[in-house]
């Protein structure tokens, strides 16, 4: 018996997860959202947007100019970086470049210009792409030891300088809406 009241409890709770019910679906019945596709109806008030929007000039502008800010930030990062090279500064500046998350900042204020119908895909891929950079800083930095602490022993940052470029591909994608 317990064995049935068990399986029984555990069929309710999937369907209770699931949104099953024993009600029938009239929500077929209601009238959709202008632009919604016929599935969003079944989804209450959802309106699926459209993916081919452009955002205005003015937005587009507006969030490359937060981009192309961090993207700065960063180069200044490093240049402050290879000064204090071989220097006591040095495990300062590493701190420092090690905490630095403000691509998260720039990346939410830029993406405030866009909704999900006019977002340009280079936003997306900035933020992936800055993500990068400060990886590819840090692991700058790691080769910072006793054999390299000369500055004419300083290696040279490729990936960054690399990944910044790339940051600055998709600040043009985003001032074209792409």
């Amino acid at each position: 018996m317990k064995l049935r009241t068990l399986a029984a409890a555990a069929t309710l709770i999937v369907l209770a997860v699931s949104g099953c019910s024993s009600s029938p679906d009239t929500s077929e019945d209601k009238p959709r959202p202008a632009g919604a596709s016929p599935s969003a109806s079944s989804l209450g008030d959802l309106v699926v947007p459209d993916p081919t929007g452009t955002a205005s000039k003015a937005a587009r502008e507006a969030a490359a100019k937060i981009l192309r800010a961090s993207n700065d930030h960063y180069r200044s990062l490093l240049d402050e970086g290879r000064n204090a090279w071989g220097t006591p500064d040095f495990g300062s500046w590493q701190s420092k470049a090690l905490n630095d998350l403000s691509y998260l900042d720039a990346f939410r204020k830029a993406d405030g210009h866009f909704d999900a119908t006019n977002e340009p895909a280079g936003i997306r891929n900035w933020q992936s792409d800055i993500a990068a950079v400060g990886d590819a800083i840090n692991q700058w930095a790691q080769q910072n030891t006793l054999d390299t602490a000369q500055k004419s022993a300083m290696p040279e940052p490729k990936d960054v300088t690399t990944a910044l470029g790339k940051c600055d591909s998709d600040v043009r994608a985003v001032l074209a809406g792409k």
